[in-house]
């Protein structure tokens, strides 16, 4: 469950934005689930006039009473409003469920008051599902209690993340959310992105600059080969040098070519995940001296692959037999291996750079997976570099050899290069089962997630590729599908009750 706090000064608005249709007319069925009175008493009914509309001004009126009895004293931006969101793969709860997730969230949060302080006014709202496909409500809290005294919010953001952490184990929800627990933080992808995404049909230039970006990380043994391997991708690479010393580069920047006289929208390594600002991306060479700003620049963009049909489709079978026993070969790997960093990062790679061969446009099930495992793989904030792993250096050849063989150019070299999607498949799958081994619960949730794209590829054997339907030709799998471990949900007894106070 994903908290996002914002503020404002204007109850009406917002309650006209939620009774609204939405940036996107995603707002179905606007409702009431929970609030601090009878839902019943506090619902505003629809207009019978022309035009439809809800009457909200009654709403308001209630929501805005504690704010205007604390005058000049209140809280200027006193309108806290909070989205709870689950991911897609969580799928929908029904609306009891979500009135007492509301009213538990506002109960830890402080904002109904105990036996000192009176509470706030505060009502949970449910609508359709977001634009992403998520269920949600919005809760919006009026920061002044009901005898008119101001609520000075300390933290608030820090704790909603707590709050939900609680809440899933309480509810039985999964854990989505690896940077909840300490990992580098992924930004978020702002309206604007997803609104320019709907528009084009296109996959966000976040998202496939995240992709390409940590495909080139795939196998790379040196700084200058990363940035050849971002530069031939077709990615604008822009170096970032040091105010002290203009020839040292300390961070960096990517675009994606645009179209005609467009002009490109660049991203800071920092901005497309935390495990891809320079200093991290840095850690898998500690020893080798950084290439200065003229090595950035010169680095080459020509590697096109010349290979010929036949020996593209020998590197993918080659590449399919050597992922399959690297599955195998992890089953034998104790949890608790210093390997396991070193192999889950190389595994992230391994498939953003298989979802950077098959799906080119950035969209479909292998991309999405690619994402979702790159969160399971994330790593400690300032943690060192991981030590060294053979599974990994195994990962970073076969990713090095999908690299050279390109794209499949047909039907017939899909249903090949297929081969290679299946076993990566069921390398995800094993790594979501060791992140649950190991009791990571937010990496075993995120590792599950993105397992559970590509459970329908093993499961049907078919996958779109290239922009195209891949043909089902391959041969079966040897090995058995397995199946997919599903997020890491605490044992609670349904019969205890909890403490509302707690």
């Amino acid at each position: 469950m994903i908290p996002k706090v914002t503020y404002g000064a204007r109850v009406r608005g917002l309650l006209e934005y939620l009774w609204g249709p939405g940036k996107a007319e995603e707002h179905v069925n606007p409702h009431l689930v929970a609030g601090y009175d009878d839902v019943a008493l506090l619902a505003p009914e629809r207009r019978d006039r022309e035009g439809g509309g809800w009457s909200l001004e009654e709403l308001a009126a209630r929501l805005d009473a504690p704010q205007i009895a604390a005058g000049e004293r209140g809280v200027r931006q006193y309108v806290w409003q909070c989205s709870l969101s689950l991911p897609a793969q969580e799928g929908q709860l029904d609306d009891a469920t979500w009135s007492r997730i509301a009213g538990r969230f506002v109960a830890e949060m402080g904002f109904t008051g105990d036996a000192e302080r009176a509470g706030c006014r505060w009502i949970a709202v449910r609508h359709g599902l977001s634009a992403k496909g998520n269920d949600h409500v919005h809760l919006v809290v009026t920061l002044a209690t009901e005898d008119g005294a101001p609520v000075w919010l300390r933290q608030d953001k820090r704790r909603s993340q707590q709050v939900a952490d609680l809440l899933e184990d309480e509810f039985g929800l999964g854990k989505w959310t690896p940077g909840r627990s300490g990992a580098t933080k992924r930004p978020e992808l702002n309206r604007p992105e997803v609104d320019r995404a709907r528009r084009s049909g296109q996959a966000p230039d976040r998202e496939l600059l995240r992709r390409q970006v940590r495909a080139a990380l795939a196998g790379a043994r040196s700084e200058a080969e990363w940035v050849a391997r971002m530069k031939s991708a077709g990615l604008l690479v822009a170096p970032r040098t040091s105010a002290k010393d203009p020839d040292q580069v300390v961070g960096y920047a990517v675009a994606l070519r645009p179209t005609g006289a467009g002009t490109p929208t660049w991203y800071a390594g920092r901005s497309l995940d935390g495990d891809l600002s320079l200093p991290q991306v840095r850690t898998r060479w500690p020893e080798a001296e950084r290439p200065p700003v003229g090595q950035w620049k010169a680095a080459s963009d020509s590697t096109e692959s010349n290979l010929r049909g036949e020996d593209r489709m020998a590197v993918w079978r080659s590449s399919a037999a050597a992922l399959e026993a690297i599955s195998g070969r992890l089953a034998g790997v104790a949890p608790d291996s210093p390997q396991w960093p070193a192999v889950a990062r190389a595994s992230a790679e391994l498939l953003a750079r298989v979802a950077a061969t098959t799906e080119p446009s950035g969209q479909g099930p292998m991309s999405r997976a690619a994402d979702a495992l790159a969160r399971a793989a994330a790593p400690p904030r300032r943690a060192p570099a991981p030590p060294a792993s053979s599974v990994a250096r195994e990962l970073g050849r076969v990713a090095d050899a999908l690299l050279v063989a390109g794209h499949a150019r047909d039907g017939g070299e899909a249903a090949v290069l297929l081969a290679v999607v299946v076993q990566a498949a069921r390398l995800v799958v094993a790594l979501a089962e060791l992140r649950a081994a190991q009791q990571q619960a937010h990496a075993a949730g995120a590792a599950a997630a993105a397992a559970a794209h590509l459970m329908p590829l093993l499961q049907s054997g078919t996958q779109f590729v290239n922009q195209g339907q891949v043909p089902n030709q391959g041969r079966p799998p040897q090995r058995p599908i397995p199946t997919m471990p599903g997020p890491v949900r605490p044992r609670v007894d349904p019969t205890v009750e909890r403490d509302p106070q707690r």
